[in-house]
């Protein structure tokens, strides 16, 4: 079972985030187990929208999953070939579980990443992170940004 921590960064620290992305994992990954969210955390990432990302899970997944349903704050989306998805809210992070198919973590990410393109994901324990949705740069932002070392 592959389980994730995903985070939605504010948008005012997307940019200063490029680039730096293991230090965001490195602190992210503290956070995976606790049950309040770290300080740092509350300063870089924003409150998870559950109506969004609900909107989001039924309108994409909906379709293809047999089963998408939502008992006690935790969804739950079946699909016959892939395998389970266990998602739960807390106010500035999901933990999404995912049992099977490598498929099922592929369609979770494409879903959230139509409903914001700052969710970042971390795989809990084996060091894999990155952006749902690759962030793109124009030359102008480069040469106009200012690069901290």
């Amino acid at each position: 079972m592959r389980s994730y921590g995903i985070y939605k960064i504010k948008e005012m620290y997307e940019q200063f985030i490029l680039g730096r992305e293991q230090l965001l994992y490195d602190l992210l990954k503290e956070n995976v187990n606790r049950s309040d969210d770290l300080q740092e955390v509350r300063y870089l990432c924003d409150i998870v929208d559950q109506e969004s990302v609900d909107h989001a899970i039924v309108a994409r997944l909906g379709e293809i999953y047999t089963t998408v349903r939502l008992e006690n704050g935790q969804y739950k989306l079946t699909h016959p070939v892939k395998g389970t998805i266990l998602i739960t809210f807390s106010p500035y992070s999901l933990t999404v579980k995912c049992d099977g198919s490598r498929m099922l973590d592929l369609d979770l990410f494409v879903a959230l990443s139509e409903a914001d393109r700052r969710f970042f994901a971390i795989m809990n324990g084996q060091g894999e992170w990155g952006w749902l949705k690759p962030v793109k740069h124009t030359q102008e932002k480069y040469k106009s940004a200012v690069v901290f070392r």
